[in-house]
């Protein structure tokens, strides 16, 4: 089931299942400063599903759990992933309605803090040869109002009104550029809030490698209302690894730094998902055959669903068990038993 603790990415005891019964070690502290072991330890043992990682389903290729991504992070063992493609909420930008959600955190300080953390985390998970494709949008300091996760619905009635700005207010769904504080400095009205570059920069800090800025050039996407800037048409994707030799297939690879891609529309209720042809091109240059994908935003499956058609293994942790429900019928697979259904939306 969850990839184990002795994991290594072109053997396993049974080929193309995740082994079982094996517990993760669990590290404190600066795992992100951590010395390269060049491979997962032996001997450990993966933990049972608990409160912080409750099991929405499993197969021999397949693991989907439900919680928050930094604590099941940490519950996962050394070195187990050998690919980790992922995009995090944006900076208050949607509203998920699930408790300990990403993206609305008191200032977008506390959002670079959290993902730093997440991401030290990720580290440790990640195998010495493997890669990180991190796909983050940044967000303005303006008067905004928060979105629900399905599209335009967040800010509109029953029959297309827009709510007043006081009824957001009331409902806790808006937002002043005075709530903008980075460094305990609010970022100016209007401005960009730099947020990718303020976390590459820390992430740089913190012993990664950043080794390609790639732009998803969307070819199709929803209007920017915006009539003082020019329209956004584009998202970076940072390519990050641990060290400086990892696993890269050149002739799979996309040849060139700038992606060509229509924005997704989503599944279901999820509207925030990349197209799936872009985890699909970040997997097939860097993930080995049969290994492990691991998306610790999985919301409704993109990255699964890439993972599958490319035959590797897939991890994937999502806050809410309906967004998991969405990721099963993409993949083909059965619903889960009523055990592992019963964990619902993380606390």
């Amino acid at each position: 089931m969850i990839p184990p603790g002795s994991h290594q990415p072109h053997r396993s005891t049974q080929p193309g299942s995740f082994e079982s019964g094996q517990t993760a070690t669990t590290t404190t502290g600066t795992e992100s400063q951590a010395p390269p072991t060049g491979r997962a330890g032996t001997g450990t043992r993966t933990p049972a599903p608990s409160a912080a990682a409750r099991e929405y389903y499993a197969d021999e290729r397949t693991r989907l759990l439900i919680g928050d991504a930094l604590t099941v992070l940490r519950e996962l063992p050394d070195g187990s992933a050998d690919c980790i493609v992922t995009s995090p909420p944006y900076f208050w930008t949607r509203d998920y309605e699930a408790a300990d959600q990403y993206g609305l955190e008191a200032t977008p300080q506390d959002y670079l803090d959290r993902l730093r953390a997440v991401m030290a985390q990720a580290r440790r998970v990640l195998a010495a040869h493997g890669t990180v494709w991190l796909n983050l949008a940044d967000s303005y300091s303006q008067r905004t109002a928060i979105r629900t996760s399905s599209h335009q619905e967040g800010l509109h009635g029953a029959r297309g009104a827009r709510p007043a700005w006081r009824d957001l207010t009331l409902a806790g769904r808006t937002r002043l550029p005075a709530h903008n504080l980075i460094n305990n400095r609010p970022v100016p009205e209007k401005s960009l809030l730099l947020l990718p570059e303020r976390l590459l920069t820390a992430l740089a800090e913190d012993g990664w490698l950043i080794r390609s800025k790639i732009v998803w050039a969307k070819t199709a996407c929803l209007p920017d209302p915006a009539t003082d800037r020019p329209a956004r048409r584009w998202e970076p994707l940072f390519l990050l690894t641990k060290h400086r030799h990892y696993s890269y297939d050149r002739a799979a690879a996309p040849h060139g730094d700038v992606w060509s891609l229509p924005a997704s529309r989503g599944a279901g209720a999820h509207s925030a998902s990349y197209p799936v042809d872009l985890p699909q091109r970040c997997i097939a240059a860097s993930c080995p055959e049969d290994g492990v994908v691991l998306d610790p935003f999985s919301g409704s499956g993109t990255t699964a669903l890439a993972a599958h058609r490319l035959h590797r293994r897939y991890l994937g942790i999502a806050l809410r068990a309906d967004y998991h429900a969405l990721a099963l019928p993409r993949l083909g697979l059965p619903r889960p038993t009523a055990g592992h259904q019963a964990g619902g939306a993380a606390a």
